[in-house]
């Protein structure tokens, strides 16, 4: 109801502004909104649970996304596993675009320092449960043993802080463990520079984009991550670091302790990482694909 309630606002904003292009981030709520006004060019980027869980919910909940794309001139999603999912929505065989986020290669990027006495698998995410955190921390209880100082840092905050806390000190690993709490992201660099190993131990198919791996691999570190949603898309599996069956403990406890390991393995699949995200995941240039699109629809 809250929508309906803005819809006023939202058009005598259209009307002040007089935007070339409108365009909706979130295909449910915002998109909605969006496609309530009739205004055109218009956009919807879809971002994950909008399509994978919400046209679920009911055969109401899907015919009002199907009907919330259908207004849209273009349809956008992060990868190509979003969509696919997004596509199954459009009407007459309409393609959805791909506008990956990426990374920005002049702000993530390799730092030398000096860490021999110590060697830290870390973390930058939210401390919610489909990011799977609990699985990393029951990984590092069974890897905490075979390199002296062996430390985990975990940055983020959310709902289950408190819980993991208690498995690490459960599992007795608080003396190596480190909540860092939530930081500004222009602070994420500096976080990536204290970590040798990077894991994103994700469990549902709502993580739809790997962004933070994205930007540990720009740091030149080797990432291990699940094998869901779009995250398969932003590692290459051996080269730039390894894909892992969700919930895995086990499985991420043999590559944690491989790359613990094997230095040389650490540092190759860093510099992969990094040649990788430059191909394929440069910032300034995913940014040209949403601004050629942008540039397509104002000259129609």
């Amino acid at each position: 109801m809250d929508y309906f309630a803005n819809m006023g606002r939202v058009k005598e904003l259209i009307k002040v502004l007089q935007p070339e292009i409108l365009h909706a981030h979130y295909a449910t709520s915002y998109g909605f909104l969006g496609g309530l006004t009739n205004y055109h060019p218009y956009i919807v980027s879809t971002w994950g649970m909008d399509v994978l869980g919400f046209p679920e919910t009911s055969s109401l909940h899907r015919r009002l996304l199907i009907w919330n794309l259908s207004k849209a001139d273009a349809v956008c999603a992060t990868s190509r596993q979003l969509g696919k999912a997004t596509d199954s929505y459009l009407h007459n065989e309409s393609k959805s675009i791909i506008t990956p986020f990426g990374a920005d290669l002049s702000v993530f990027k390799p730092f030398e320092h000096d860490k021999k006495d110590s060697l830290t698998i870390g973390i930058v995410k939210s401390l919610e449960p489909k990011y799977g955190i609990e699985y990393l921390i029951r990984a590092f209880a069974r890897v905490k043993k075979i390199k002296p100082n062996l430390k985990l840092l975990i940055v983020g905050s959310g709902s289950l802080r408190d819980e993991l806390q208690k498995l690490a000190a459960n599992l007795g690993i608080s003396g190596q463990t480190r909540f860092a709490g939530r930081v500004p992201h222009d602070e994420v660099p500096n976080c990536l520079h204290q970590i040798d190993i990077f894991v994103n131990p994700s469990i549902h198919e709502s993580e739809t984009f790997g962004v933070a791996v994205l930007e540990a691999s720009a740091c030149e570190l080797p990432v291990i991550t699940s094998d869901i949603g779009g995250l398969p898309e932003v590692v290459q599996e051996g080269i730039t670091g390894f894909l892992i069956l969700p919930r895995d403990v086990e499985g991420l406890a043999e590559k944690l302790e491989l790359l613990i390991q094997n230095a040389d393995l650490r540092q190759k699949m860093g510099k992969a990482g990094r040649e990788f995200v430059k191909k394929s995941y440069d910032w300034n240039e995913n940014a040209k694909i949403m601004e050629n699109l942008y540039d397509s629809l104002i000259k129609k």
